[in-house]
This record gives C-alpha cells, structure tokens and sequence, in this order.
C-alpha cells in the first residue's frame, strides 16, 4: 500500500468525522456553548478516527510488505529454555 492511499484513507477519516460534526452542530437545537461544546467533542473524535485509520492501515501494509507484526520482530520460536 502506498503512502498516498493511507493520505487518502487518512483524510477520508478526517472528513467524515468533521462532516458528522457539522451536521450535529447545525441540526441539534442547542446554544450557543451547547453547540460549542458539540464542536469540540467532534475535532476530538475527529483526530481519534483519523489516528485510528492511519494505525490500522500502516499495520497492514507492514504485515503486507515484510510480513511480520507491526511494531515487533518477525516471529520467532518461543525459548522453552532447553537450550
């Protein structure tokens, strides 16, 4: 997987989420420092999905690429200490 298409699904993420967010804000019949609040809780969970997609994808294309866990060594026997 290239770095473009994690750009892409990254941004995707970001996007989606921020589009949720202004739907709630302007739909929802709240005031003012209930929509600003609604608005902070978005560009939170915005981050969280965009950080959220960008670990699930870089973990495949690692997997993908050279086979082995993301963020660890390729596997290895387990040590039952017989030598």
């Amino acid at each position: 997987m290239s770095f473009a298409a994690l750009a892409m699904a990254v941004a995707g993420a970001g996007v989606l989420v921020l589009a949720l967010t202004a739907l709630a804000v302007a739909l929802l019949p709240l005031p003012p420092a209930g929509r600003a609040v609604v608005a902070l809780v978005g560009v939170v969970a915005t981050v969280a999905a965009m950080g959220l997609t960008s670990r699930r994808i870089t973990d495949r294309a690692i997997r993908a690429e050279y086979g082995e866990e993301p963020g660890g060594q390729a596997e290895r026997p387990a040590d039952d200490g017989l030598g």
